[in-house]
């Protein structure tokens, strides 16, 4: 896993497709190699969404709040939106994916928290929103390295 996923390299895209297109037995590792990918992917999109959303927060309050002013409806909307999804997307996760849960989490949440600093008035649910990835540390590297 690449340090950042705001952007998926080419060479890693080339190694990625090129370790998924051959025929092996470690049909697992293939799968685990799959959904990282995928995951990588998705996290590139949707975080480029929610930088468009905080790029529109900006343009309308300033980059340091220096006009704020009452969001519109359709910014509400677009952030409860994405709020749904990204709360869907991270409990699409099964138990056996924790790692990879906690990774997006971290990516994803580092954005949402940016939306989050910038309004106020957001309901209670946006406090669910975590930048840590400490969501539940049952499954996590260093629990497992102590069995």
């Amino acid at each position: 896993m690449a340090s950042s996923w705001d952007e998926v390299p080419e060479g890693v895209v080339h190694d990625v497709k090129n370790a998924l297109s051959k025929t092996t037995e470690e049909k697992a590792s293939q799968e685990a190699l799959a959904n990282l990918y995928r995951a990588a992917e998705a996290s590139v999109e949707f975080g480029a969404v929610l930088v468009q959303i905080r790029m529109a927060l900006d343009d309308l309050n300033g980059i340091v709040g220096e006009n704020v002013q009452p969001v519109p409806q359709e910014l509400l909307d677009a952030m409860t939106a994405a709020y749904k999804r990204y709360m869907t997307y991270l409990d699409a996760f099964g138990p056996d994916e924790t790692y990879l849960r906690k990774k997006v989490e971290t990516e994803l949440g580092t954005k949402m928290v940016h939306l989050k600093m910038r309004c106020s008035g957001l309901g209670s649910e946006w406090g669910k929103v975590s930048v840590l990835g400490t969501s539940g540390l049952s499954g996590s590297y260093v629990e497992h390295r102590a069995r």
